[in-house]
């Protein structure tokens, strides 16, 4: 009896100094929330409550290594007309949002994550707002290869939602461990929900306009955050860190934003005994290096987006011109135009296609006076053409005259296509023949020169100079 009693006393006592640590906890992020002016409440949660190594077990995320990206970063073009505000709960009045869950004292915020953005992208593909989707975390867990109970990677996970999805919730029931693959239901992948394809919005470098962007294009997105001690007692308002130490990684739901207050709104995987109902919102300047909210962030597409390349991507021509052929590689769905910015750059009309494809082109003899570079577009790649200037030679160079003036001819040796045109600087010099296109002859006379003086004079072509000297009466 007299050790039931000391054991009881024992329980309340780890209890009470339980209960008294929380309650300091608890006032000191409430002074630092006053302190640092932020725009949030902490309170007492179902997470704030739990002891330090269930709440660890609520942030094991694993980051992505970035040398595995292999150039999956979307870049989302701007999105006109952008709302001052969008949550995909209240999408133009319908829910693309499913309920909150709770991973529970297992390391799998990466997979409700995750899973949290295929349910949401099955409610937009199919158009099914309010539907209670809910899919198997747990097939995630145990039958994915992207983590356990001691975390994950997102990356991993979507590629697994990608290659081979999951199945309804009753197929394998969340258990909060590790599990077997074997306690599936039999065949599951044959009624898996799956993405088409997944791309990083951002990696380590995450923007505001890109998340949003996003957001309005793509729906609710994948993202990871640090997450500090106070986070656990996060209860309403705009989450900004103020005080504790770092507990870990996590991934979470960007399912919303506010441009007017400034801040993102994010689905959690804690239950909705935490924050506004299982939600949480967190400033626009959390995407910072110690927070790291917004990296890593991911979006699930219902397409695979076009990437084109082109090859070669340069070409150069002699001045008597050519043509050339540019080949184009490109998803089989995805079309593409070539076009000229440049006159002497000449693309047929209806040159583009869809899929992979060939574009032909010709180039006009360079009939100026220099080398030249012009450009064909195609979807956003460049194929740069350079284009040599003519070139010319002039026998002999010059020649002298007698007062009396007389006549002479000098030869012009060019390309066939090459144009040009002899020009005197001194009236009393009368070009009589002579032009291109082509090698020619120039034909000249010299009047007679009643100065007492020489004079000199010059007829130039093609930036040759001809020189005329003339000797005074």
């Amino acid at each position: 009896m007299k050790r039931t009693i000391t054991g009881l006393v024992t329980v309340f006592f780890l209890l009470f100094i339980s209960a008294f640590s929380f309650a300091s906890e608890l006032d000191e992020i409430r002074a630092a929330i006053k302190e640092k002016d932020a725009k949030w409440i902490a309170d007492e949660t179902s997470v704030s409550v739990a002891a330090p190594e269930l709440k660890k077990l609520r942030v094991r995320l694993e980051k992505p290594d970035k040398a595995d990206i292999h150039g999956l970063i979307l870049v989302s073009p701007p999105v006109s007309g952008l709302y001052e505000s969008l949550d995909w709960r209240n999408y133009n009045g319908l829910n693309y949002v499913t309920q909150v869950r709770d991973q529970g004292n297992c390391g799998s915020c990466w997979a409700f994550a995750t899973t949290g953005a295929l349910e949401s992208y099955m409610l937009i593909m199919n158009d099914t707002p309010a539907l209670d989707e809910n899919d198997s975390e747990q097939i995630l867990v145990s039958c994915g290869g992207a983590g356990s109970c001691n975390g994950g990677y997102i990356d991993q996970a979507s590629n697994f939602l990608r290659d081979t999805g999951l199945p309804d919730e009753t197929c394998y029931p969340y258990t909060a461990t590790n599990g077997t693959c074997g306690n599936a239901c039999a065949n599951w992948q044959s009624s898996a929900d799956r993405i088409a394809y997944w791309s990083y919005v951002a990696t380590t470098s995450p923007t505001v306009d890109a998340i949003r962007n996003a957001l309005s294009a793509y729906g609710p997105l994948v993202t990871t955050m640090d997450v500090y001690t106070d986070f656990f007692s996060y209860k309403s308002g705009i989450y900004s860190y103020v005080w504790g130490t770092l507990e870990g990684g996590h991934a979470v739901l960007i399912v919303g934003y506010n441009d007017i207050d400034q801040y993102f709104i994010v689905k959690n995987s804690w239950g909705i005994g935490w924050g506004e109902g299982g939600f949480f919102n967190i400033a626009y300047s959390q995407i910072n290096p110690t927070v790291q909210f917004g990296y890593w962030t991911i979006a699930y597409l219902q397409e695979a987006p076009c990437t084109y390349s082109i090859s070669p991507t340069s070409k150069s021509f002699p001045v008597e011109g050519g043509s050339g052929t540019i080949t184009v590689s490109v998803g089989t769905q995805c079309s593409w135009t070539a076009v000229s910015n440049a006159s002497w750059i000449t693309i047929p009309p209806g040159s583009g296609g869809t899929g992979n494809g060939t574009a032909n082109y010709s180039v006009a003899a360079n009939t100026g006076s220099s080398s030249r570079t012009g450009t064909i577009t195609i979807a956003g790649k460049t194929f740069t053409v350079t284009q040599i200037g003519p070139s010319y030679s002039i026998s002999p160079t010059s020649k002298s005259f007698p007062a009396a003036g007389g006549s002479g001819t000098f030869n012009v040796s060019t390309c066939a296509g090459c144009s040009w045109t002899p020009v005197p600087n001194a009236s009393w010099i009368t070009v009589t023949s002579g032009s291109g296109p082509g090698s020619g002859t120039v034909k000249y006379t010299v009047s007679a020169n009643s100065a007492k003086g020489t004079r000199k004079a010059t007829i130039t072509v093609g930036g040759k100079v001809f020189a005329v000297t003339q000797k005074g009466r």
